[in-house]
């Protein structure tokens, strides 16, 4: 071997080793998949595989994101007004502070979600699991969640005012504190629901009455 030629093999092993040390040594999240870029440069993504993805505080407004896979995604302060996430998976996603107002969420599932201080006013959540889902202080203001599943659910402090939970299966869930007022709760299950110090005035009732004062007779815990 030259010394020309062993200069050259020297020069691509040594041009080898820096590669991979640099690639070994980029940060975690260096890597962006797919998916990800195409939400970002076009605001949707129908169908993709975001789960896990760090999207908070991120600007979605208007994004479509129905049936996109968004399980343990970090959502966080995320813009999604008028966003469309029909049948999309969030399970244990973060979506605490999460501006959605308008946002359709129809069929999604948000088992073990946290959405704690979210802003849904308005939202749809129809047919939506919320099993055990963290609501925490959320605004539900006017937002249609009928032949939804929140049992188990935690809404303590939350905004339910004129809210539409038709149908929907709300025991063991926690509405301490919250206001309920003029609420839709008709053929809604109470079962062991936890009401204590909410606010139902003319709320509709499961049986279709008005609250009277006293929820006990649904199964409520008041």
């Amino acid at each position: 071997m030259n010394l020309t030629s062993w200069f050259r093999r020297l020069s691509t092993i040594s041009l080898s080793i820096f590669l991979s040390l640099t690639i070994f040594s980029l940060p975690a999240n260096a890597f962006v998949p797919k998916d990800y870029d195409k939400l970002l440069l076009t605001n949707a993504c129908v169908y993709c595989d975001l789960s896990e993805a760090d999207l908070s505080n991120r600007d979605l407004y208007g994004s479509a994101l129905d049936g996109a896979n968004l399980s343990k995604a970090n959502l966080s302060g995320v813009l999604l007004n008028d966003a469309r996430l029909q049948g999309a998976n969030l399970t244990g996603a973060n979506l605490s502070g999460a501006i959605a107002m308008g946002t359709n969420l129809s069929d999604a599932n948000l088992t073990g979600a946290n959405l704690s201080q979210a802003d849904l006013y308005n939202a749809l959540l129809n047919k939506t699991k919320l099993l055990n889902a963290n609501l925490t202080d959320a605004d539900l203001t006017e937002a249609v969640i009928s032949d939804a599943d929140l049992s188990n659910a935690l809404a303590k402090n939350a905004k339910l005012r004129s809210a539409i939970l038709s149908r929907s299966n709300l025991s063991g869930a926690d509405f301490s504190n919250s206001y309920l007022r003029n609420a839709k709760l008709r053929e809604a299950i109470l079962k062991q629901t936890k009401l204590s110090g909410a606010d139902l005035f003319q709320s509709l009732m499961p049986d279709g009455t008005t609250y009277n004062g006293d929820a006990s007779k649904f199964g409520a815990n008041q």
